[in-house]
């Protein structure tokens, strides 16, 4: 399978599941190259493994669960931060809601995602660092 293929199936997991693929999965796929596949991505910044080498981003998803949960009918996912939980419902072509709260006040955020447009323009979200040196190793 190539880098492109597994890409596709890691980020199909997470649609689907609200989850990567585990262990036995990524075996089931890859057999003994599993390790060495997902090191190469990571390495090519396409996801981010943990310490232990299992996925715990693929961005705009996230393993773990965040502060920032993106919700659809009975489906969720967890979002890495407040923009990708922005880009989760762009992805997937869908309508959600945004569960956070605010940082500075810690009041629930409200915000949907209906029809590809947000239901608010209250707030704003902040960047410390540029997105161009997001990468930076």
């Amino acid at each position: 399978m190539d880098a492109r293929e597994l890409r596709h199936r890691i980020y199909s997991s997470f649609a689907e599941t609200g989850s990567a693929p585990d262990r036995t999965k990524l075996t089931e796929w890859l057999g003994s190259d599993a390790d060495a596949a997902l090191r190469r991505l990571h390495e090519a910044h396409a996801l981010v493994l943990d310490s232990d080498g299992s996925i715990s981003m693929a961005m705009p998803f996230s393993a773990a669960p965040t502060p920032h949960r993106v919700v659809a009918g009975d489906r969720s996912w967890w979002a890495n931060c407040a923009w990708d939980s922005l880009a989760i419902p762009a992805a997937l072509g869908i309508d959600a809601s945004i569960e956070a709260t605010w940082l500075d006040t810690g009041e629930p955020v409200d915000l949907a995602i209906v029809g590809g447009e947000p239901t608010s323009t209250d707030g704003s979200v902040h960047f410390c660092v540029p997105a161009r040196h997001w990468w930076d190793d």
